[in-house]
């Protein structure tokens, strides 16, 4: 019964290892959250994101990829909804299907368009 019950708590800790925490989850933008996120150095990563966007649904399907590498654990990650958040979207003198990375408090880079997971993978790697 001991030995069953050890296995029983490694299989759990197992799944939950195997389960667990994401490197970064994608929060909604939200502007008094981002701004202090960027205010405070850390990597932050925003998407211009529309839903009908064929070019957007690629770059989401390759940053979705990328939430459990240990390495994007410290970056914040905001989604801008191209649609309902113009105002957001002037602010930031956006495309859709933009990906913008700040470190240090400021913009490090931009990509516009860049579909392939070669490409986000490019942008993603200047947060870490």
């Amino acid at each position: 019964m001991k030995n069953r019950r050890i296995f029983l708590a490694a299989l759990c800790v197992g799944a939950l290892t195997a389960f667990g925490a994401r490197a970064f989850e994608i929060q909604p933008y939200m502007q008094a959250a981002a701004q202090k996120a960027i205010a405070s150095g850390a990597p932050v990563v925003v998407e211009v994101y529309a839903s009908w966007c064929p070019i957007c649904q690629a770059q989401a399907s390759a940053i979705d990829s990328l939430k459990n590498e240990p390495a994007y654990r410290d970056v914040t990650f905001f989604r801008v909804d191209y649609d309902a958040q113009k105002d957001v979207v002037n602010q930031l003198h956006s495309l859709r299907a933009t990906i913008i990375v700040y470190r240090g408090g400021k913009e490090v880079a931009r990509e516009s368009w860049g579909a392939t997971a070669e490409d986000v993978m490019t942008i993603m790697m200047k947060a870490k």
